[in-house]
């Protein structure tokens, strides 16, 4: 029996995708130990839970529900013990929408244009926006995810607004990203789901009001969507070249095409799984099974 350690936040611990993970687990034999991440003490060679010493080297597998940075430590230090995890430690930089995007670059495919925003000098900040095509355009912080902390913004005042808004400890300016405005795909995205090197379907979203975000955790609503060769050829490219696993990977339309706006290496798929009847639990768990785990 393979033994598995599912880390989550509080809120996730009761969450649709850490049930749906551990049921389809559950179901071909694993023993799953959930635990909170914010009830542990990570230690520099152990990890605690109510005063005892969690076992690593227990389990065959150590899988992170959300890829906060807090779950990286745990993830490392897994990793330096000989644990497979997943999120693997070669990806952890993906959970930041900056290296997502020079990690695409890098493999010509095509994103909206982005730049740090490196100054809070309002000439040149507006050189900044500049470089993105000037106002409007979005900015966002480098890590979040359901569209929080992310915003179109119109003026450099509201740039000073938005990075002010942030809580304490992330308003580092090296924290923002600016990106290129896509007018034309204003409250609409497209979701493809890989697993492997199987590209198992699209959603599209729509935003339910004016918002330009059509995350459904801002109120949007998803459907099916039939895949276009260039997202499954974009998908195919970006799971090789990147080593994936699993990955969520959004999309917008442009005028020229499709672009990538974020690669999610722990996607929620609850409107997934509603909209295509894709049972996406099931894939990992037996691309993780025939692939990773069989020993």
């Amino acid at each position: 029996m393979k033994k598995i350690l599912l880390i989550a936040e509080r809120g996730e611990i009761d969450r649709y995708r850490t049930k749906r993970f551990t049921e389809e687990a559950v179901k071909i034999g694993w023993s799953i130990d959930l635990i909170c991440s914010n009830d542990v003490l990570i230690l520099v060679d152990r990890i605690l839970s109510d005063g005892s010493e969690i076992e690593i080297s227990d389990y065959q597998l150590v899988f992170s529900i959300g890829n906060g940075y807090y779950h990286h430590y745990l993830l490392f230090l897994a990793d330096r013990l000989g644990i497979f995890t997943w999120p693997r430690v070669e990806h952890f930089n993906l959970s930041d929408k900056f290296f997502e995007g020079i990690f695409l670059n890098s493999i010509n495919i095509p994103t909206p244009k982005t730049i740090l925003l490196s100054s809070k000098d309002e000439i040149r900040v507006k050189d900044l926006v500049g470089e993105v095509g000037g106002f409007p355009c979005v900015i966002k912080k480098v890590t979040g995810s359901e569209g929080r902390y992310v915003d179109l913004v119109g003026s450099v005042e509201e740039v000073f607004s938005f990075v002010e808004s942030m809580p304490r400890g992330i308003t580092g300016k090296k924290n923002i990203l600016l990106q290129e405005y896509i007018q034309e795909s204003r409250g609409t995205d497209f979701r493809v789901y890989c697993v492997g090197d199987n590209v198992l379907g699209a959603i599209k979203r729509t935003a339910s009001d004016d918002n330009f975000k059509a995350n459904i955790s801002q109120g949007g609503t998803a459907r099916q969507f039939k895949l276009t060769e260039e997202m499954i050829d974009y998908s195919k490219k970006i799971m090789k070249e990147g080593r994936l696993l699993f990955a969520g990977i959004d999309f917008i339309k442009s005028k020229k095409g499709y672009l990538v706006v974020e690669i999610n290496t722990s996607a929620d798929f609850k409107g997934f799984e509603s909209a295509t009847g894709i049972n996406v639990a099931k894939e990992v768990v037996q691309v993780l099974t025939n692939n990773y785990l069989k020993k």
